[in-house]
């Protein structure tokens, strides 16, 4: 009776709602996924981009790269960034608790700058970081192209991969996690105010990041806890934020009653086959990893790293290069989509193949070749026939593609 009442409450949601174009509740603990619609399609992430920004702001403060003290350096680009921003002045400095907060609360474009500025030589490269340590976490439809989520044709990630971010952000930087909940700070004497409301009137609300820009719309995650079970809700292309806020409450609303349901039968001692792990998948299997590194460098204080600095380190101590896997490992089908200079084309060709195929069970996998030359492929097919029928459908679509066999050259 109760997943019929379920099956309602999800339908009361849609239709009361104008639907976003991407959406899902999850629990964070487990992975469950409650609820979702379009959660796989890749679409602008506009601002929740920042939440990749301040992982890898945490893992260099975890490394002792940086510390919440230290004094950032504005640059000309920096300060150059349009709203939303902290109207920062070139020349001027900001430190690095304070440009936490600008991030989380008032999502200032420019401070996003300043920090990739202070972890890498260009706002480009640190971009490349981005994208490599996504496809650490198994986040394989997410190519990011700056660190603020200003609009870029290249950049896109989904609601899944964006729930993998948020798990990982939760359970790697728990002693961070709280600043997600700050409804204010201060920079030169000037006070700045959330404008997440569901942070502010949705019961048992932590956190965690909203976003805009016209070419998807009004994006959310949130994160709330009642009854010590927490949960997070993505919305992705929606209509006003006002709309993209109700609609997130719903989902919240619908998890939270999942999981009432889930407790009493478990009490019961039924099962329940609707809480199934049917949609963990690879989600939450990286989660446990090591915190990402930006460089790989000696304890060094990047803030002060600027220049043919950052050139001579990063010519001796190269960024890791991640292979990406699939989640049912190398003993299926595969296609061969290109060989690339990056590891970034490479990426990026993969994610838009796979998001044409439009199929879960997917996934990509680079190989890197030689210094200069990167292979991508998507893996996961379960026979021939399913991987010459998606072949066929990628070449249809002018992409170059081949099968390879299940022991084929790897």
């Amino acid at each position: 009776m109760w997943r019929i009442v379920f099956i309602a409450l999800f339908f009361v949601i849609h239709s009361a709602l104008a639907q976003p174009q991407s959406c899902l509740v999850a629990d964070v603990e487990s992975g469950y996924i409650f609820a979702k619609e379009n959660s796989d399609t890749p679409l602008p992430p506009a601002s929740l981009t920042k939440v990749m920004t301040l992982y890898l702001t945490f893992s260099a403060l975890e490394k002792g790269w940086l510390h919440m003290d230290d004094a950032l350096p504005i640059s000309e680009h920096a300060a150059s960034q349009p709203a939303s921003n902290l109207s920062l002045v070139a020349g001027d400095t900001i430190t690095v608790r304070e440009a936490i907060l600008a991030l989380i609360v008032k999502s200032a474009n420019d401070v996003s700058v300043v920090l990739a500025e202070s972890m890498a030589p260009s706002e480009e490269e640190f971009a490349d970081m981005m994208t490599r340590a996504a496809a650490q976490l198994g986040m394989y439809r997410t190519v990011f192209k700056n660190a603020s989520g200003l609009p870029h044709p290249e950049q896109f990630t989904c609601a899944q991969d964006m729930a993998v971010l948020t798990l990982a952000t939760i359970k790697n930087f728990p002693q961070y996690y709280p600043l997600f909940a700050s409804t204010s700070f201060t920079y030169r004497d000037r006070p700045y105010y959330t404008h997440n409301h569901v942070l502010l009137d949705y019961d048992g609300a932590e956190g965690f990041k909203t976003g805009y820009i016209a070419d998807v719309g009004y994006n959310i995650i949130s994160t709330a806890t009642q009854n010590n079970r927490r949960l997070v809700g993505i919305v992705i292309g929606d209509q006003t934020a006002p709309d993209r806020d109700s609609y997130v409450k719903a989902l919240l609303d619908l998890g939270f009653q999942k999981v009432y349901a889930q407790q009493q039968a478990v009490a019961s001692g039924r099962l329940n086959p609707a809480f199934d792990p049917l949609h963990r998948k690879s989600m939450v299997s990286n989660l446990n990893m090591n915190v990402f590194a930006p460089v790989m460098i000696p304890q060094t204080k990047l803030s002060v790293l600027t220049g043919k600095k950052w050139a001579a380190l990063l010519a001796t101590n190269p960024m890791p290069t991640p292979q990406i896997l699939s989640p049912n490992g190398l003993d299926n089908w595969a296609i061969q989509i290109g060989a690339f200079s990056t590891q970034e084309r490479a990426l990026a060709t993969a994610n838009k193949a796979l998001a044409l195929l439009n199929n879960p069970n997917y996934a990509i996998q680079t190989q890197r070749k030689s210094s200069n030359l990167y292979r991508s492929r998507l893996i996961g097919f379960k026979s021939k026939q399913m991987a010459e029928n998606a072949c066929t459908t990628l070449q249809n679509n002018q992409y170059a593609c081949f099968v390879l066999l299940p022991q084929g050259d790897r």
